[in-house]
């Protein structure tokens, strides 16, 4: 029996266990390795390497150590799991927890030396507390594996150039601290690196001319480089012949010896690692660049020779080194170009402002352009703003020819575009089959007109050609690259007798759900293709897949204004006919809302299916003369079955629209009582008339089947029954049955239940759904929840769109998000006005009145409840004139069942003051942050009428805006009247625009003078406003077009989400095993993204911090939104972000990481 240690203290004994645990070939060492981590002994015991062992294990009981300041206790725990780890990237997490994750290689950020060189001590600290515990012998060897895996990872091009750099540092951190580690791990390093570190200027600066030359002097391969690539290849022939007559005159080029794309890559990654080692020691790009020292002269030399060689691929590795070169071609541009062009999704505004920027760097860089793709654009872009160009070849065309004859599988189709051949030649022979090679085709060919001849050639082949792979390749690049212009093909090729319309047409529009990313088509596009041509997609109706033919339909019917009602019938009928319920569900939604007797007559004279010839009476009963028609159709149907249902409704309409409820029953579809057999009827609430007699079960049978096959909407034949029920016992019945459908676990299927309660319910119903949008959510019925959030809308009660509206701002699921949005937009469609009028329209006054007041009756006694410019509840006793914390419990003298209400009213008065200030809180530090303004009218609506919006009113300062810019401040005061700054009256004038200000709008006087003012008057602002920090970009980061100065510490995955989240961004797509990468902030026109290491949607115990890694601005276009994918070329300028936009973006960021 082993005796185990008690008296360690609760962490340490956790972790010692764990370790125990995880560690079979050390358990019995479990003293021992106690008294060490505790520190009852200096002597480390025998640990044996354990091929079972993994670090993780422990992770979580081990950064506790490190938490709680347990330093002894925290790195012989280190030694501990360095020597059981069998593997090195186990011994390495150690080493990062110790030590090498304070490791921090500013790069080619100038950020000054101070500071760097605090960073430096910071890390130099801990790695010699590391080398104190670990000792200088298993020190040395980690210093030696380490130098082994970054040689393997260097011959495997696993590290990155940074990655390089940084262990450049942290081996001159290992040297200063003991020169003798250094020495042993010698062989290991790379000589450059060595000799640097060790200050041995000659061979280091040996080193660096033997990289120059190589690159220089070597033959290379002409197609693996992207500078030879890129520009015009004599150009670049003649340029590399200069260079090394230039550099080494009388060199020959080294026979047999060829310097490939690899080679390169290391020579460049080499050079750039020492290079941003260099910049860091000296603290920053400015120091550097002034070259006080012969190793930093020779560095730099060696990099313009690498640039002089090799343009495109240095810019490749780091745009900013074209601070740090001389540059006299427009090597950037070509550079973005190609990087906008071939790597997709393209943001053709931005690449079209690259070339407007500099019309004669652009024409230059037309001459130097090899790659098709970005030589068309350039002669299309140019040519559109009038530069000559007719001297120039080849032409567009010629440019295009180019591209068809750079793959072997559309050479043909070059030749039949120039009259070479014939299309039953071509036919045969093209292969559209790579992706990424016919985008960029078809791009070029869309740079011409409509009416080209190499379009009016392409568009019969477009019409006959088919995939070998079945991929649609050749129609999903077609489609994506003439998208714009799709419409405007159909229609001139119409009359075309060499064009198969209609085949032409169905090839694109079955295309659309089979698009990737880089090859989208915009929604909209495909929707105006449909609404333009609707008898040919009628026409091929029948040939779509299902989710086309559901778009087609959704399509047509909501075309009402365009649409002729015959073909609008058409669709209708189409849509009943077909075999999914989706469609059909669409069609007969429709269908019934047409109010259409020829229509109705049609379909049950016509219709074999029962179920259809039902649907079309039940239409018919929404009609005036329903009864007239009814009788004529009995006169001959010959079906007992629907004469009997024919005479139920004729019977049903002669005695009144009360008896008609006594009929249900023969309307009733009996096949589906089995669908609702979980829900007990008998037990249920009963239902009653407007005259308060008890209706049968029938009635609930019927409203309950007839509601089965409308999971997203009332059926409006059931709605019709509302007035005749009595209000109070249908809520009932609907609160029973939406509860009896969450006591069977809300069962997806039947989640028709939802909008058929919400649209017979009460506020309990609203509530209840509330509740539970919130508890699905958080157990990942996202799509559950957003149903939910759907059937609210159907609620005729404010309650129900406020709460969708504070749903919207408090969930971040993003379905469920959408889903809010979605019900907002639809709900402010409806009414005319936009959807953040609609949210103001929104905003309640909770029962308050003009004066603010709300009187809670007791019988004998009354109490006042006011709400305070802190927007909390004051309570007075008007007895007695005093205040009082709560409404008390009702003494004998008071009326029992007044003051229990009084009571409960009172308590839901609380939760709702609670929820409405802390939306109106967001909402408004929104609109302050998004820059949103108020009409005047609009303005004294929501902030001075509503009497709890006067409250948040005072407490903020306000401005009056033109043309964006604000003209004017002032705040609104108590007394319901306008201040200035200088307590001045101030006089509101009408038409105004009325917005938030934000600090950095003020001078420095104005502002502290508003400060001052709500010191003076005690007032606590609703948020930040006046104090708020305010953020400007920096040089650095102007160049850099992204921020520099993100926070470098770690983050609790959950914690930093969550605060990222309230301030209104969004986690990007989750990826491989439900990680998450991004966060991103919409704001007009432009998306803010902020690039992290990596979170888990899931939480689970150990799971790592994040760490920040880049901030930029993108330009906000649905097609690459929708996608959550950005490219570093396309990011906008910060010169160009509006500087709240930018301040604001940054203050959420610092926010949430606790700055």
């Amino acid at each position: 029996m082993v005796l185990r240690k008690t008296d360690l203290n609760p962490v340490t004994k956790k972790f010692v266990e764990e370790f125990i645990s995880a560690s079979d070939r050390n358990k019995h060492l479990y003293d021992q390795i106690a008294d060490y981590v505790a520190g009852d002994t200096d002597e480390c015991p025998a640990i044996a390497e354990d091929p079972r062992f993994y670090s993780y294990t422990v992770r979580s009981e081990f950064d506790k150590l490190k938490k709680r300041g347990e330093e002894l206790a925290f790195y012989r725990a280190a030694v501990l799991i360095y020597k059981a780890s069998n593997r090195f990237y186990d011994k390495k997490n150690v080493m990062d927890e110790c030590f090498l994750d304070q490791i921090e290689l500013q790069g080619m950020k100038d950020i000054g030396d101070t500071e760097i060189r605090a960073t430096d001590q910071k890390a130099m600290e801990a790695m010699r507390k590391t080398i104190e515990h670990f000792g200088h012998a298993l020190f040395a060897e980690f210093l030696l594996k380490a130098a082994e895996d970054y040689r393997a990872s260097i011959s495997r091009d696993y590290s990155s150039t940074f990655d390089r750099a940084e262990f450049l540092l942290f081996i001159s951190y290992a040297y200063t601290i003991s020169p003798s580690l250094l020495e042993e791990a010698k062989e290991k390093l790379m000589p450059s690196y060595y000799y640097l570190v060790t200050g041995d200027t000659r061979e280091y600066i040996k080193e660096l001319h033997a990289i120059a030359k190589e690159v220089v002097t070597m033959q290379f391969s002409s197609n693996s480089f992207l500078t030879n690539e890129s520009l015009y290849p004599s150009y670049v022939k003649e340029k590399k012949a200069a260079l090394r007559e230039k550099y080494y005159p009388g060199e020959q080029v080294k026979e047999g010896s060829l310097l490939n794309q690899k080679h390169l890559k290391r020579y460049m990654e080499l050079v750039l690692s020492l290079l941003y080692f260099r910049i860091h020691v000296k603290g920053g790009i400015n120091a550097f660049l002034k070259k006080e020292e012969e190793i930093d002269r020779e560095l730099h030399d060696t990099l313009q020779i690498l640039f002089d060689m090799f343009p495109l691929d240095i810019l490749a590795e780091d745009k900013r080194l074209s601070n740090l070169v001389h540059m006299d071609e427009p090597y950037d541009l070509l550079l973005g170009l190609r990087e906008h062009l071939l790597s997709p999704p393209t943001n053709w505004e931005q690449v079209k402002q690259l070339v407007q920027e500099d019309v004669t760097k652009s024409r230059r860089a037309l001459e130097l352009a090899s790659i098709p793709m970005v030589k068309g654009f350039l002669y299309k872009t140019l040519a559109a703003e009038g530069v000559d160009l007719s001297e120039f070849q080849p032409s567009l065309e010629g440019i295009i020819q180019d591209a068809l004859r750079r793959a072997k599988g559309s050479t043909k189709l070059a030749n039949y575009l120039d009259e070479k051949v014939v299309l039953e030649d071509v036919l045969e022979h093209v292969h559209l089959e790579d992706l990424q090679l016919v985008r960029q085709q078809m791009i070029l060919l869309s740079f011409l007109p409509v009416d080209h001849p190499f379009i009016a050639r392409l568009i019969p082949f477009m019409c006959q050609y088919k995939d070998k792979s079945n991929r649609r390749v050749g129609h999903m690049c077609f489609a994506h690259a003439f998208q714009d212009r799709l419409t405007a093909f159909i229609d001139h090729y119409r009359k075309d007798e060499a064009v198969d319309i209609q085949t032409l047409f169905y090839q694109i529009l079955s295309i659309k759900e089979t698009h990737y990313y880089y090859t989208d088509v915009n929604e909209e596009v495909y929707r105006s293709l449909v609404v333009a041509n609707p008898e040919m997609s009628l026409a091929q109706f029948d040939k779509l897949e299902t989710e086309l033919r559901v778009f087609v339909t959704q399509t047509l019917l909501a075309a009402k204004e365009t649409l002729s009602e015959e073909l609008r019938n058409q669709a209708i009928l189409l849509g009943l006919a077909d075999s999914s319920k989706k469609v059909s569900g669409l069609a007969g939604a429709a269908f019934l809302q047409a109010k259409d007797k020829e229509l109705y007559l049609h379909v049950y004279q016509t219709e074999k299916k029962a179920k259809v010839k039902e649907m079309a009476l039940d239409a018919i009963r929404s009609l005036d003369n329903n009864k007239e028609i009814f009788q004529e159709l009995l006169i001959n149907e010959k079906s007992s079955k629907f004469k009997t249902l024919l005479q139920t409704f004729i019977d049903a309409e002669e005695q009144g629209p009360d008896a008609s409820l006594t009929h249900l029953g023969n309307l009733t579809d009996k096949r589906k009582l089995t669908r609702i057999k979980w829900m007990p009827l008998e037990r249920m609430p009963v239902l009653r008339d407007q005259d308060g007699n008890e209706l049968g079960q029938e009635v609930m049978e019927y409203m309950l089947t007839a509601s089965i096959d409308f999971p997203t909407a009332p059926n409006q034949l059931v709605l019709d029954l509302k007035p005749s029920l009595q209000a109070v016992s249908v809520a009932d019945f609907s609160a029973e049955v939406l509860r009896t459908w969450l006591d069977n676990g809300a069962v997806a299927k039947e989640k028709w239940v939802m909008p058929l309660c919400v649209a017979f319910g009460d506020r309990r119903i609203v509530d209840t759904i509330g509740q539970w949008i919130k508890e699905w959510t958080d157990h990942s019925r996202g799509a559950l929840a957003a149903d939910g959030v759907r059937a609210l809308s159907f609620s005729n009660d404010l309650t129900a769109l406020r709460l969708i509206d504070q749903i919207k701002r408090t969930i971040k699921n993003r379905q469920v998000k959408s889903a809010a949005e979605e019900a907002l937009s639809m709900a402010a469609a409806n009414q005319n006005i936009s959807a953040m009028e609609l949210e103001d329209r929104l905003v309640t006054t909770l029962g308050f009145d003009a004066s603010g007041k709300q009187v809670f009756d007791y019988g004998d006694r009354t109490f006042t409840v006011k709400v305070s410019n802190e927007l909390e509840l004051e309570v007075t006793n008007d007895s007695t004139g005093k205040a009082v914390k709560n409404l008390p419990a009702p003494s004998a003298k008071d009326d029992q069942e007044k003051a229990e209400q009084a009571r409960l009213t009172f308590a839901q008065l609380k939760k709702d003051l609670k929820n409405m200030v802390k939306v109106q809180s967001l909402r408004l530090e929104e609109s302050l942050s998004k820059s949103r303004y108020w009409s005047t009218a609009a303005w004294k609506r929501l902030f001075v009428e509503n009497v709890l919006m006067q409250k948040f009113a005072i407490g903020l300062i306000w401005g009056v805006y033109e043309d964006g810019k604000l003209v004017d401040t002032f705040r609104y005061m108590d007394d319901g009247t306008f201040n200035t700054v200088d307590e001045d009256e101030y006089e509101l004038a009408d038409e105004q625009l009325i917005g938030l200000i934000h600090p950095l709008e003020l001078d420095e006087e104005t502002l502290n003078g508003w400060r001052t003012q709500l010191e003076d008057y005690e007032i606590t602002q609703p948020f930040e406003q006046m104090n708020r920090e305010a953020f400007l970009p920096t040089e650095e980061e102007i160049k850099a077009n992204e921020l520099l100065r993100l926070p470098v510490e770690s983050y609790s995955p959950t914690a930093f989400a969550k605060m990222m989240e309230k301030f209104g961004w969004v986690k990007g797509t989750p990826l491989d095993a439900g990680y998450y990468y991004e966060f991103y902030k919409l704001y007009d026109g432009m998306v803010a993204e902020l690039k992290i290491s990596g979170a888990s949607i899931s939480y689970w115990e150990g799971m790592e911090d994040v760490k920040l890694e880049t901030l930029a601005f993108f330009p906000n276009k649905d097609a690459e939104y929708k996608h959550f994918y950005f490219k570093p070329v396309d990011r906008l300028k910060l010169t160009d972000i509006p500087t709240r936009i930018f301040s604001e973006t940054v203050y959420d960021v610092m926010r949430a990481a606790g700055k």
